[in-house]
């Protein structure tokens, strides 16, 4: 009788262990489920673009490319465009839009800012991280974005041009670095890309044309944030 009782009391201790054991895993998946995190972003751009068609995109984009603009490719609404450049208020965007249209270069405007979007689990905790990612890859954008014009204006040298750019890389480099987690895999493959751009930019003469193209490149980037994470 009494090893029965010791082999039942025995087996209701393990019971008790595993079901606490259970009852923890539970606890933490719920709790992990349960915690989130709302992003809002407050970046806003206005891109001036030129439509185009598959059979016309090359043609567009290097007559844009020529003449000083962006030159890069969007879709939006399944509809393709070429971005010729990318402004922080609409007043900007709608002065040089008008100026073109004198010239007898039919563009339009194009808004694109960051949706708000939903952390969950362990990804909530970088709710702030990634609110500062985009902060400084936008500072970054408009560093490009008034070295260009300065460019264009002779106001700076090409020295002068290439520390900026080679600074917009070492900042783009030091936001992958710092963003470990595993949540951040896809946005910094985005600023990889970036980076790549960069450095290929300062290894040559720098032309405002492809300062505009990767200050596009990353305005697009922070507009699609939602989509990385």
């Amino acid at each position: 009788m009494n090893v029965f009782h010791g082999s039942k009391k025995h087996f209701f201790i393990i019971l008790a262990v595993f079901t606490a054991i259970v009852c923890a895993f539970v606890g933490i998946v719920w709790w992990c489920g349960r915690a989130y995190a709302r992003v809002t972003l407050p970046q806003k751009y206005w891109l001036l673009v030129r439509d185009c068609e598959d059979s016309t995109a090359a043609a567009i984009i290097g007559n844009t490319y020529l003449s000083g603009g962006a030159g890069y490719l969007i879709e939006t609404g399944g509809k393709q465009s070429v971005v010729i450049a990318c402004y922080y208020s609409e007043v900007s965007a709608e002065s040089v839009r008008r100026s073109m249209e004198g010239k007898g270069i039919e563009t339009h405007i194009v808004k694109r800012a960051p949706s708000d979007f939903t952390l969950s689990g362990n990804s909530s905790s970088y709710k702030e991280r990634i609110i500062e990612n985009a902060e400084t890859a936008d500072t970054c954008a408009k560093i490009l974005y008034d070295t260009a014009n300065n460019l264009e204006r002779t106001a700076i040298s090409q020295e002068e041009a290439r520390a900026a750019v080679r600074g917009v890389v070492s900042s783009l480099h030091g936001l992958q670095e710092g963003n470990t987690d595993r949540c951040f895999s896809q946005w910094n493959t985005a600023l990889l890309l970036a980076e790549r751009k960069g450095i290929e930019i300062a290894n040559g003469i720098i032309f405002a044309k492809d300062l505009r193209y990767l200050q596009v490149q990353l305005c697009i980037s922070i507009s699609n944030t939602g989509d990385y994470f």
